[in-house]
């Protein structure tokens, strides 16, 4: 099925032959460039590392059910005619040969690379033109091998050169990292964590070692969150470290954090750019949410929608640990009558070596969720009715929902519940680095959107209300946990209270 992309033609004169002409950069003004037989399409640059360090670059999938045909094809506004080589920054999955077509007075011809193809990392690949008369369209092809899981290429800064010696020079670092529009899309909110601490105002840390309701060994507390630069390519960004020490009961501590009663949305598109830790074994890296009536409605009844989550057990005897993945629904009556839909994936490429991106759409009728721009969603649910209202998925998925991001530490999911068989911290702290987060709406549901003050959120509506309050899924904002002599308490401002509300001192 062709998918067209709709982008700005670059006028390109070529009236005298230059040492090198750009046919594009996938930045800004660019050509139209069109899928073939598979999916293909433009978009972030998931790895801005070795030679290339832009912002955008065309992407090109072919699964095993597309016929070695899947590509993606520009016309050119001029024929370029005096040159000898195509030169185009490639990152592929595998080690196949990509192939180039052109024209040669109107025969299409197959070109196969000069130099051999290296797996997992931008090369510069080169394709001999010499003895074509002209090239007035090019058309990359993502390989003629017969397929037996997805190839995935990504094509960056092609140009039209007389020099056969691959680039070796990384090209320009994007900065700094815009939002884009979004066609009917228009951006509400964005933190890019570059203000050197954490906003306040926006997120609360975390501080407990109550297990998350599924056994987790970890204790969440504020060392665990921090803001800093990630040290490969020095973004700006939210880190979670999950570290194996002995604190307040625990054997390891690790970071959480929740926009509960502070920031919270209905409807719209959300991403994330987020570099996972290595899960491999017993890490539990996630990026959710959960509804902002979980204080009046408890668990699950407010609705849980996670985004992405890695690290689960199914992945372990695999060995897909790192591209291995899933995003789920959960609503129901009790913790003990909870609905969930789960599906899960398996990647064709690492999702815990650089930075990709996760976004989630999110409309009243359905909720798709994708990675890395890949077209076709992960997850796939429809909202739909029920007569009950706690499994009235229209219903429960139809309120403001409150953004979290936290690294688990074993229990259920990875089904390891002795920080022994933590293997993933057995060398050292795992952080998972977060670059950005970024909120999308349409105009007719921009209303649901909030984000009040941190003055209007110092305690949720009703006021103080015990338990109910205080144990609910994220740490709510009026207090931080703490454990003293096996009871949990709660400190708010010069007072501790109980878990009942009863005060301590």
């Amino acid at each position: 099925m062709k998918q067209p992309i709709s982008l700005l033609c670059a006028v390109m004169c070529v009236c005298a032959v230059q040492a090198q002409v750009i046919v594009d950069d996938f930045e800004g003004t660019a050509n139209e460039w069109g899928a073939v037989s598979c999916g293909s399409s433009i978009g972030n640059n998931p790895y801005q590392e070795g030679l290339n360090l832009s912002c955008k670059c065309l992407q090109i999938i072919r699964v095993p059910e597309c016929d070695n045909w899947s590509g993606a094809m520009t016309h050119m506004n001029s024929s370029l005619t005096g040159y000898n080589y195509v030169h185009a920054l490639m990152y592929r999955n595998n080690s196949h040969q990509p192939n180039l077509k052109v024209t040669d007075n109107g025969e299409n011809l197959d070109i196969l690379p000069m130099n051999t193809i290296v797996a997992n990392q931008w090369q510069d690949v080169v394709f001999d033109i010499s003895d074509k008369a002209q090239a007035d369209f090019l058309f990359f092809m993502a390989d003629r091998e017969n397929l037996t899981e997805d190839a995935v290429v990504y094509i960056d800064d092609i140009i039209f050169s007389n020099d056969a010696t691959p680039r070796t020079t990384p090209n320009t670092a994007c900065t700094p990292d815009v939002p884009e529009p979004m066609g009917e899309y228009s951006l509400v909110w964005n933190e890019d964590f570059t203000d050197g601490a954490l906003d306040t105002g926006v997120w609360n840390i975390e501080v407990n070692g109550d297990g998350g309701g599924n056994n987790e060994l970890q204790y969440y507390c504020q060392k665990g969150v921090s803001v800093g630069a990630e040290p490969t390519t020095g973004k700006q960004c939210l880190i979670l470290t999950a570290t194996k020490e002995d604190y307040q009961g625990k054997q390891c501590t690790s970071g959480r954090v929740n926009s509960k009663h502070k920031l919270y949305y209905t409807f719209g598109k959300i991403e994330a750019r987020i570099k996972f830790p290595n899960t491999a074994n017993g890490l539990w890296p996630a990026f959710w949410q959960l509804g902002e009536n979980i204080d009046q409605m408890g668990w699950p009844k407010c609705g849980e929608t996670d985004i992405i989550e890695m690290g689960h057990q199914n992945a372990f005897s695999k060995g897909t640990q790192d591209r291995f993945f899933n995003g789920a629904l959960h609503i129901g009556r009790a913790w003990n009558a909870d609905w969930c839909e789960a599906q899960e994936a398996t990647w064709s490429y690492s999702l815990q070596d650089t930075f990709h991106i996760v976004s989630m759409e999110w409309t009243p009728t359905s909720i798709d969720m994708y990675m890395d721009n890949v077209a076709t969603p992960y997850f796939h649910a429809d909202l739909e009715p029920n007569e009950d209202a706690d499994y009235n998925r229209q219903l429960v998925f139809g309120k403001p929902n409150f953004v979290i991001a936290n690294l688990a530490v074993g229990g259920n999911f990875p089904g390891i519940f002795n920080i022994n068989g933590i293997t993933a911290l057995a060398n050292g702290p795992r952080k998972m680095y977060i670059d950005w987060i970024r909120i999308y709406q349409k105009g007719d549901v921009k209303e649901t959107f909030s984000c009040p003050s941190a003055s209007d959120a110092i305690e949720p509506e009703g006021g103080w209300q015990g338990i109910e309050a205080v144990m609910g899924d994220g740490l709510p904002v009026m207090g931080e946990k703490e454990l003293r002599n096996g009871q949990i308490l709660i400190r708010r401002g010069e007072r501790i209270y109980t878990i009942m509300g009863q005060i301590v001192e």
